[in-house]
């Protein structure tokens, strides 16, 4: 069997060829599975599912006939599908259940472009989000929040003659001071010391461990250099062995059963003489790595031992104190609270703004600097405070628009007619262009493909503002 780097040198020898035809098997493994999955949507009735998987299948190979046939006919089936939703949604539009039609063309509009499902698509999405949408009047108030601005917030839209109000309100704004005063600890060098050099001792140690490699390292080369001689030694005899038996067989009076003996010591002798020069190159390679290993650890002690001859017995070392002085600290605070009374129903918000500092006085014994006091008075702090104020009011009308829009989920919850839950349901997601909730959009698309089937994909967040 060939080894895998034997197969890849193999195969890099043509590797342009090699990768067109990995491409071309990978492709052709892309487009069957697409195939394969278009088909089971399309068996299913699944329209549009199939579309998608043909069109990614066409798209692995364009000039497949096959694929572009069912490609065909899924589109087909998926048109004759949204052009049999137009009269139901019509149906729908009549007997006033918007919520329904607005999805039924949404989708028939999305797919055949129809130019009848667009308009009343367009019609019907107006007529409810604007029912959905809270609508309000603004009274005049210090926030700076009025009729233009609720037209940048996204669910609620200002009308003069609307009944629900909206009054903003304030109380004082309150300025506050806090001050303390803390420790603070700071280090500084108080003096000086003399310890044994740290350096030195270090020093003593690594020579000490190099006088113990180097005693084991001469031991291992005494061990070796009798070795080397030993080898030297028998390499020697049994050449001797081996010259003695080869000038017996050059003897002419020697028998067939001699010569075959002879043959056969030599044989032996020549086998053990190899192996004798092996083990002998080999103790000679272990001895001079060991003469260098000693060598180089001879060098090392040398300069060590140099090293150590220069370096000072004692050091002089930094003593550190504690120095204790006085912080003093401030924090400004303008504070208030926002009141948004919708109708009857007030809503409070707290507004705070702050600014901190720390200040101390020059230290010269440890060199710290003055550090002054610099915090925000109160006239500096009111431009944070108005736009902080101006953000809380804000967030006050969005957290209104989301209890709005949540209020549907509860009325949809309670509805016991279908076409009022569905209507429900897709004014929830109607009120603002964040994705409408999970179990809204799931009970919607649920009903729709229970009473349609799944010829096409309801993306109910799509089908929602589709314009």
């Amino acid at each position: 069997m060939l080894k895998t780097s034997s197969v890849v040198k193999s195969l890099s020898k043509s590797t342009p060829v090699f990768m067109a035809s990995l491409l071309l098997l990978l492709s052709g493994c892309a487009h069957q599975n697409y195939m394969e999955e278009g088909q089971k949507f399309s068996q299913s009735n699944q329209y549009e599912a199939a579309v998608e998987q043909f069109n990614l299948a066409l798209n692995e190979e364009p000039e497949d006939l096959a694929t572009q046939k069912q490609l065909e006919n899924s589109k087909q089936q998926l048109n004759q599908w949204a052009r049999a939703l137009e009269p139901k949604a019509d149906a729908a539009f009549r007997n006033d259940n918007l919520g329904k039609a607005l999805l039924l063309y949404g989708k028939s509009a999305q797919i055949t472009k129809n130019s009848h499902s667009v308009k009343r698509y367009k019609t019907i999405y107006a007529t409810l989000r604007n029912q959905s949408m809270i609508t309000a009047n603004i009274i005049p108030n210090k926030l700076g929040i009025n009729n233009n601005t609720l037209g940048s917030i996204d669910g609620i839209k200002a009308n003069k003659s609307a009944k629900t109000s909206l009054s903003f309100a304030q109380s004082n704004p309150i300025f506050e001071i806090q001050q303390s005063t803390q420790e603070a600890v700071t280090q500084y060098i108080s003096g000086s010391q003399l310890i044994a050099n740290p350096e030195l001792v270090d020093l003593q140690h690594q020579l000490q461990d190099l006088r113990n490699q180097r005693r084991a390292y001469g031991q291992d080369i005494s061990n070796l250099r009798r070795d080397a001689n030993d080898e030297r030694s028998h390499v020697q005899n049994l050449s001797r062995q081996l010259q003695r038996t080869e000038m017996s067989l050059a003897a002419t009076n020697l028998s067939n059963a001699q010569l075959n003996t002879y043959n056969q010591q030599a044989a032996n002798l020549r086998n053990q003489l190899s192996s004798a020069k092996r083990n002998e190159k080999s103790v000679a390679h272990h001895l001079n790595q060991a003469q260098r290993s000693f060598n180089s650890v001879s060098d090392n002690f040398h300069h060590l031992s140099e090293d150590l001859s220069i370096t000072p017995a004692v050091v002089e070392i930094p003593v550190y104190s504690d120095y204790v002085h006085q912080e003093f600290s401030q924090t400004n605070t303008l504070s208030g609270v926002v009141y948004l009374k919708v109708n009857n129903v007030t809503r409070t918000a707290a507004v705070s703004v702050a600014s901190s500092d720390t200040s101390h006085p020059a230290h010269p014994t440890i060199d710290l600097t003055a550090n002054p006091l610099a915090v925000l008075s109160q006239q500096q702090l009111t431009p944070q405070y108005n736009t902080e104020r101006f953000n809380i009011g804000l967030r006050l009308i969005n957290e209104l628009i989301a209890e709005h829009k949540a209020s549907y989920l509860y009325k949809a919850q309670d509805a016991t007619n279908l076409e009022n839950k569905m209507t429900l349901l897709v004014q929830h997601g109607l009120i603002t262009h964040a994705p409408a909730a999970s179990n809204a959009t799931k009970n919607l698309s649920d009903m729709l493909i229970v009473e349609f089937g799944r010829g096409g994909i309801f993306n109910i967040n799509q089908l929602l503002h589709l314009y």
